[in-house]
């Protein structure tokens, strides 16, 4: 079994430098599509499934992804690997901000909350038969990042640096 992770292409959101999260449902550029079709080329042409995001940026990036590799296969979606919901920060300009300071002033999801609704599908996916690829965000790739770190290492990517389009194996 390989399960693969590839972040969609770059949404009107990224292009625009604003904060999406869970709340905005940005679709996916001219630039975010071309992104998505060169990704394929850098995933197994073999996949036995596709799991996506409900949100368009995911969904259309999983689909182009699919029909780039040429396979006869239903894009799953799975609500649980949805974006981090950032509360009123959602579709206002990007800057710093805390994350623990989001939950608490600006009702972004509980962090722990979003690590375990990630985790719980994670868990799902590993225990799958055959090849697979999970669509997502860069939040959702922070979860896939922890999972994989090993203690007193680095992650091989800071947490939310994983661009657009990036592909990761995960097992």
């Amino acid at each position: 079994m390989a399960l693969w992770f590839l972040r969609h292409g770059e949404s009107e959101a990224n292009a625009l430098g604003l904060f999406a999260g869970r709340r905005v449902d940005s679709p996916l550029t001219h630039r975010g599509r071309l992104q998505a079709r060169r990704a394929a080329e850098g995933l197994p042409r073999d996949l036995d499934w596709i799991v996506s995001s409900p949100l368009q940026r995911a969904r259309a990036t999983a689909e182009i992804v699919r029909d780039e590799l040429g396979l006869d296969l239903a894009i799953e979606v799975d609500d649980r690997v949805s974006e981090w919901d950032m509360g009123l920060v959602s579709g206002t300009p990007l800057r710093d901000l805390d994350r623990a300071e989001m939950v608490a002033s600006c009702g972004a999801e509980d962090l722990g909350r979003f690590a375990h609704r990630v985790n719980q599908a994670l868990d799902e996916l590993v225990e799958r038969q055959g090849c697979g690829l999970l669509v997502a965000h860069a939040g959702t790739a922070d979860i896939v990042l922890d999972r994989l770190a090993v203690p007193g290492q680095t992650p091989p990517v800071a947490p939310t640096t994983m661009a657009n389009a990036a592909i990761l194996r995960i097992s």
